[in-house]
C-alpha cells in the first residue's frame, strides 16, 4: 500500500538504524496526511509496486507512536517505504518486512565476512614481516616483551600465593 493510500488509523512503522546502536521499530497509526509541493530532499527506496516519476508528490503525516503525534514531512506519495538519512518509514507491513529483512541479511553478511577478514590481517602480518625485515623485528620484539609480561604477572601471582601461605603459618607460631 502506497503512501498516498492511507488513511486515518492506517498502521505505520518507523525503523531507526544508527551505526553502532541497536535498531528500532517504531510501531504507530496514521494520524492525517497533507499532500505538499514537490521537493527532492528524499530517497523512495522502490519496490516491484511502486513508481518512481522524475518530480514525486510529497506527503506530510502526522502519525501517533508511542502515545504523540510525530510529523513526517516530505514523504513520496507513490510508494510503500521511504528513507531519509537513518530512518525508513513505511505503512506497509510486507514492505517493512522487506526491510527488516535486508537490514538482517547485510548484517549476516558482515559476520560471515569476520573470518576472512581475520584471515587477510593474518596474512597481511605475515607478507609485511617477509616484505620488511624492520617490521618483522618490530613485530618479534612485541611478541617477546608480551611473553615476558605474561610471565612476570604469572611470575607476581605465584609470589603473592607463597607470601599468603607464609603469612598464614607464620600466624600460628607467633601464638605460641
Amino acid at each position: 500500500m502506497d503512501f498516498q493510500s492511507l488513511g486515518a488509523g492506517s498502521p505505520f512503522y518507523i525503523l531507526t538504524k544508527r551505526e553502532g546502536q541497536k535498531p528500532t521499530l517504531e510501531v504507530g497509526t496514521v494520524k492525517e496526511k497533507v499532500l505538499q509541493q514537490p521537493q527532492y530532499q528524499f530517497q523512495a527506496v522502490p519496490t516491484a509496486m511502486s513508481g518512481m516519476g522524475a518530480q514525486q508528490k510529497l506527503l506530510r503525516i502526522v502519525a501517533t507512536v508511542n502515545g504523540s503525534d510525530r510529523v513526517i514531512p516530505d514523504i513520496p506519495v507513490n510508494v510503500e517505504i521511504a528513507a531519509k538519512g537513518n530512518v525508513t518509514y513505511s505503512g506497509s507491513t510486507q514492505a517493512m518486512m522487506q526491510a527488516i529483512d535486508a537490514m538482517m541479511q547485510g548484517s549476516k553478511a558482515e559476520l560471515e565476512r569476520e573470518d576472512y577478514n581475520k584471515m587477510v590481517l593474518a596474512e597481511g602480518e605475515h607478507f609485511m614481516e617477509t616484505l620488511n625485515p624492520r617490521y618483522a623485528e618490530e613485530k618479534k620484539q612485541a611478541r617477546t616483551i608480551k611473553t615476558l609480561e605474561e610471565r612476570q604477572t604469572a611470575t607476581d601471582k605465584k609470589l603473592d600465593s607463597i607470601l599468603s601461605i607464609l603469612k598464614k603459618l607464620e600466624a600460628p607460631a607467633q601464638k605460641s
